[in-house]
């Protein structure tokens, strides 16, 4: 066992995968882990209906890139003191799929808090819409909430039918010291 090898040599000895299989444990704690640049859409302070594309980098791991896309949209922090993250505390994507040219979207239950207000339900749907067809082949968006279609959030935004990408919403980057 360990102890007597310890007792032998004074030192822990180390495992070292031979196999050439990984569990994907050691990936996902490699800080040079492959970073991507996501363009996700940000929602301004100052109550503006223009979404502010911002680039994240990412490191998507085992995820989709559409995954990746909403997970950095959904629980990153803006990098602009202009901009904030209007999703419910304890949002999560519970999945995002591809199919054709539509990327269905599964959220959990907080996505779909009520009382968000208008502009919150605009700006949220609006913001994972572009962040999502910024994507090569993604034209339009399905939102699900727990598996589920939902027809709307909170009575503003009709998700009945698939989106597209709004792009009357979408303003210009901000500066780096903006």
């Amino acid at each position: 066992g360990c102890v007597q090898t310890e007792q032998r040599t004074g030192t822990t000895g180390s495992v070292t995968d031979v196999t050439g299989t990984s569990t994907g444990l050691a990936e996902q704690s490699d800080p040079n882990l492959k970073r991507v640049d996501l363009t996700v859409y940000r929602v301004q302070k100052n109550g503006d209906t223009h979404l502010i594309p911002e680039t994240v980098k990412y490191a998507p791991g085992t995820k989709t890139l559409a995954e990746a896309a909403m997970d950095a949209l959904v629980n990153t922090a803006p990098t602009s003191k202009k901009l904030m993250n209007v999703f419910p505390k304890g949002t999560k994507v519970l999945g995002v799929k591809v199919d054709g040219d539509t990327a269905t979207v599964n959220f959990n239950k907080a996505f779909a808090s009520r009382g968000q207000g208008s502009y919150n339900e605009m700006m949220m749907v609006n913001a994972v819409v572009c962040t999502l067809t910024e994507l090569k082949g993604i034209k339009q968006v399905r939102f699900l909430v727990e598996g589920k279609p939902i027809d709307t959030i909170s009575g503003h935004e009709d998700l009945g039918e698939p989106l597209k990408r709004l792009t009357g919403m979408i303003g210009k980057p901000l500066k780096e010291n903006e």
